[in-house]
């Protein structure tokens, strides 16, 4: 016998004789792997041979041949320690009572549908040289793969679909170079990987696609970063807890085949995080540093909680880049950084920032979501309220923020929002405020005709309370509020709207309001044209600066119960700033200004509207309307005036009278004896119709005859227009 063979010989019988025992056999660490060789063919006939109250327990082992159990049922707990194996084991269909690799070394480990009746504990240095294969498996306790290392050299480096754990998976600063398939798993507790780092560039880094977790799934910074190079799949999985990806450093690489998205053009999205039709009934929370280089997927996806989004960054920043080099072209590809339509969120969604507990300031303002590319929530619904504020949106000339059909509960807020794209909210339901204060809205979206659509589009939206647009707030593209209802107050005090290229600066027509505030002063005239066209508003307060909007003010049908503006302007300006904004006659905006100062009791105001509505009626017809409308506006006021016909036929009585009383007329016949009275022969003439005993008694002559003919015509001129005006002034009344 050899000394090689004496010494495997010895090292069997010690393996046998600590089985025996269940005490641990030792091996030096750095001694010759030959003189620390066990064959598997030993373990595996040691622990399927029945013997009974013992254990295998083996510390800095070097396992050589095949460690085979498949199908077997082991009843002794398996403890491997710091030891290494030349195959892997294969544990394919064994019941064991427990499994302990700590710290070993396999080229793979085979455990397709193993059951073990306590923990399964591959940690503490635990390397894979090939894939671990737990497909099927069951284990009775917890997975522990917390600090190992799976250095696949294929695709996969752990393969658990349907892995069943009564327990939690603990992997904490797991290391996989590979994918890591857990999908359909079904774990009783929590799943840990924070630390983990997942390396499968261009492939999935993490397939759990339909995993059931009853408690939480972390992917946080406890024990380091997570970090995934390659895609995260969480589609269709449900979580009894939160999902925890704070502070987590994704980057994906592959981007999926493009979609075609509303109103044109097509989605490039190269996802990271994949979590469609997840359903979590805890929090999601995406924040602290959370980094996407792709695009993060939550369309359908129902959290009990809320969805926090601060500090995140989220998007392909290279791409959005290249859209800021080519300023003023129409963009086809549109680059998704949040993709959330349908989304349901049973709680707020945050994804402003906070300083010191605050959320003011140019800290919290750096510490809010910052989006490269389209964020979408379209038809999404969140219950509570959605804070935007602070936020920073990347997609010049896109639809950066597509929300078309949201519904919020509470408040939006948007205050202090930067956006290089546009907002679109159409058929958005928001039950308490929109609040835009402050936001800057820049690069709008464009149309293939080069124009820009508007920066901020919330066509058809019902706000429950206020729409706030004030406090520095800029729309380089306008803003569109076209048929939106809003409940008590819509301003746009102190807003710039519009730019170089928009041909609308504020569209709201159809718009139904409250209070209405345009109060905007000469130095933040809107760029473009202002659609005031029927809007209902209780209170209107405006300021010069809208009135001088760059292309005119459209009113037609604009109602409302009262005006003001703030310094306070008289009626004369008023009538003006309608002449400047009105090249074309219409009676509606002068008889809504008109009922306003009727009903407040300012009569006379009121008629000083109608005199103007009057004369630029008449000035806008030929030759004769002209004249007629000028005999009208001096001789009666349009009706609004009747004294002032009384004082023409007093003056035109008087100086017929002062004519007479120095020119007696002959008689018209001898057989009459009329008796000449001046002042009642010129009553006689100007007033037409009644008979006052002196009209046809004289032969008038020479200048007499001229003044008589006169004095006839003043009065059916008088005539004519008073019994107009009084017409109208019936009809009016």
């Amino acid at each position: 016998m050899t000394a090689e063979e004496r010494a495997a010989d010895t090292v069997d019988h010690d393996v046998r004789a600590a089985f025996a025992a269940g005490r641990p056999l030792r091996f030096d660490p750095r001694a010759p792997k030959q003189e620390r060789a066990v064959r598997g063919e030993l373990l595996s006939f040691l622990l399927t041979a029945g013997y009974r109250t013992a254990a295998l327990r083996l510390v800095g082992a070097h396992v050589v041949g095949p460690f085979a159990l498949e199908g077997a049922r082991v009843d002794h707990v398996v403890d491997f320690l710091d030891c290494t194996f030349e195959q892997p084991p294969d544990l394919r269909m064994a019941r064991l009572v427990g499994l302990r690799l700590r710290g070993c070394k396999v080229p793979g480990l085979w455990g397709r549908n193993v059951r073990v009746g306590s923990d399964l504990v591959l940690e503490a240095g635990f390397t894979s040289d090939g894939v671990v294969d737990l497909t099927d498996a069951a284990v009775d306790g917890t997975l522990r793969l917390a600090g190992a290392v799976l250095r696949s050299k294929g695709d996969h480096a752990l393969l658990a679909a349907r892995i069943r754990l009564s327990g939690s998976l603990q992997a904490i600063a797991l290391r996989a170079g590979g994918e890591g398939r857990l999908r359909g798993a079904d774990v009783g507790g929590s799943v840990h990987l924070g630390g983990a780092r997942l390396v499968n560039a261009g492939q999935n880094a993490l397939d759990a696609t339909g995993v059931t977790i009853a408690g939480n799934l972390f992917c946080d910074a406890e024990g380091g970063r997570f970090t995934a190079e390659g895609r995260i799949l969480l589609d269709g999985a449900r979580v009894g807890g939160s999902v925890v990806f704070s502070g987590a450093r994704l980057r994906a690489s592959v981007v999926d085949r493009p979609v075609l998205v509303i109103p044109r053009g097509t989605a490039d999205e190269a996802a990271a995080l994949v979590a469609d039709r997840m359903r979590v009934d805890g929090n999601v929370e995406l924040d602290d540093g959370f980094t996407s280089s792709g695009t993060v997927r939550l369309p359908n996806a129902d959290i009990g909680g809320y969805l926090r989004l601060s500090g995140a960054v989220i998007g392909r920043r290279d791409v959005v880049e290249e859209l800021a080099d080519h300023p003023g072209e129409v963009v086809h590809r549109i680059p998704v950084a949040l993709h959330a339509d349908g989304i349901r969120v049973r709680g707020d969604l945050e994804a402003r920032g906070a300083v010191n507990g605050g959320f003011a300031g140019d800290g919290a303002r750096d510490s809010a979501l910052q989006a490269y590319g389209q964020v979408r929530l379209v038809d999404a619904h969140v219950r509570g309220s959605a804070s935007l504020s602070g936020v920073r949106l990347h997609g010049p000339g896109i639809d950066v923020l597509f929300a078309d059909r949201l519904r919020v509960g509470g408040t939006l807020f948007l205050r202090d929002l930067r956006a290089h794209g546009s907002l679109r909210l159409q058929n958005a339901e928001i039950g308490s405020t929109l609040d835009c204060s402050g936001a800057s809205l820049l690069s709008p979206r464009r149309r293939p005709d080069g124009t820009v659509k508007p920066s901020l589009d919330a066509r058809v939206a019902t706000v429950g309370k206020d729409f706030l647009c004030s406090h520095g707030f800029t729309a380089v593209g306008g803003v569109r509020i076209r048929l939106a209802e809003v409940g008590k107050m819509a301003t746009f005090a102190g807003a710039r709207l519009g730019g170089p290229d928009s041909d609308i600066a504020l569209n709201a027509y159809g718009l139904t309001v409250s209070q209405l505030v345009l109060r905007l002063s000469e130095d933040q005239v809107p760029v473009g044209r202002v659609v005031l066209t029927r809007v209902t508003a209780a209170t209107v307060l405006d300021g010069p600066g809208l009135w001088a909007a760059t292309g005119g003010v459209d009113v037609e049908d604009f109602t409302f119960r009262s005006i003001s503006s703030t310094p306070h302007v008289g009626v004369r300006t008023r009538l003006r700033w309608l002449r400047e904004v009105q090249p074309d006659f219409a009676p509606g905006p002068y008889e809504q200004l008109a009922a306003v100062y009727r009903d407040g009791g300012e009569e006379e105001l009121a008629q000083a509207v109608q005199l103007e509505k009057q004369h630029r009626r008449y000035s806008e017809l030929g030759v004769a309307g002209r004249v007629w409308g000028f005999l009208q506006r001096w001789t009666v006021g349009y009706g609004y005036r009747p004294w002032l016909a009384i004082a023409w036929l007093a003056a035109f009585w008087l100086a017929g009278s002062a004519w007479f009383l120095g020119h007696e007329m002959p008689k018209l016949n001898d057989d009459e004896s009329p008796s000449w009275n001046a002042w009642l022969l010129s009553m006689d003439l100007l007033i037409p119709i009644v008979d006052l005993g002196q009209d046809g008694k004289w032969k008038f002559s020479g200048a007499s005859q001229w003044i008589s003919s006169g004095l006839i015509a003043v009065g059916w001129i008088l005539a004519s227009t008073a019994a107009a005006g009084a017409a109208r002034v019936l009809k009016r009344v």
